[in-house]
């Protein structure tokens, strides 16, 4: 992959992050080999961000635009978006070998709605900048409380946050990477234990089922994720150590944990937690 980036038009980066982990969400709902057939795209209400892929093959062409290229390409462009502080306008052409077979674009719907936007702050609480390691206590939100999947009332989860503060950045990728990780396995596939580690180190993220009648699939898997992240942490303003009972019908088959990873000496410890 090759990129381009227009700093004329920058994004925020927390806008980027809601809209990429939508978009991968999406795509691993999808049959990892499917053909992405002209265009695909994702745009949030509210949000000042657009991510578009385009396959460019024409329909007879055996290399094709496929979920498993999408996921791979979104990856890693939010990767060196965020590693290189470059939030703004990218570009890139994706290829098998040396034909190529679409593009992914992240652009801002608006542009005069990027005025002053801040490019390297993707904490939502403090202005903090993405290099630093030392999070403050932002513990904001209630500590513990429930929530049911709006477009699924049977599905609920309890959470409760403990512990140590985690930045939003390292949330972000870390949920991004549970997805993408999720991508490949079949959805009606059992998810016994899906273990990740966000790409900068500093979050951890652990989710399976449990002992029930109720099956726990990477469905339920990957709902989990998008939902800890849209209608938990990020409503809330609420990162840190944080424990999910799901349940359906009111039983629980599945659970999720999420992890600061503290670095001292070079040497990593990852918080555990107690039920």
């Amino acid at each position: 992959m090759t990129f381009s980036f227009d700093h004329n038009f920058p994004l925020r980066p927390i806008e980027l992050y809601q809209t990429a982990i939508q978009m991968m969400y999406d795509l691993a709902q999808q049959d990892y080999t499917e053909v992405i057939h002209m265009e695909d795209s994702k745009e949030l209400g509210n949000y000042n961000v657009l991510i578009l892929f385009v396959n460019t093959q024409v329909s007879t062409a055996p290399d094709q635009l496929r979920v498993m290229h999408c996921v791979a390409a979104l990856y890693r462009a939010i990767l060196v978006m965020t590693d290189g502080l470059m939030f703004c306008q990218m570009r890139s052409q994706l290829a098998i070998g040396l034909t190529d077979i679409g593009g992914l674009s992240i652009m801002a719907l608006d542009d005069a709605a990027i005025a002053g936007t801040n490019t390297t702050n993707t904490d939502l609480i403090n202005d903090t900048d993405v290099t630093s390691k030392s999070p403050s206590n932002r513990i904001l939100g209630p500590s513990r409380g429930q929530i049911k999947d709006p477009e699924n009332p049977s599905f609920v989860i309890n959470f409760h946050f403990f512990g140590k503060p985690i930045t939003s950045k390292e949330v972000s990728l870390a949920v991004l990477e549970g997805l993408a990780a999720a991508a490949p396995h079949p959805k009606t596939m059992g998810c016994k234990e899906l273990e990740v580690v966000s790409p900068t180190g500093g979050c951890a993220i652990f989710v399976g089922g449990v002992a029930s009648h109720h099956a726990f699939t990477y469905q339920w898997a990957t709902r989990a994720l998008k939902l800890l992240y849209q209608q938990i942490v990020v409503p809330q303003k609420n990162f840190g150590d944080l424990y999910l009972d799901l349940r359906f019908d009111g039983q629980t088959f599945g659970e999720l944990r999420m992890l600061r990873i503290v670095d001292e000496k070079n040497s990593s410890d990852v918080v555990t937690n107690e039920r």
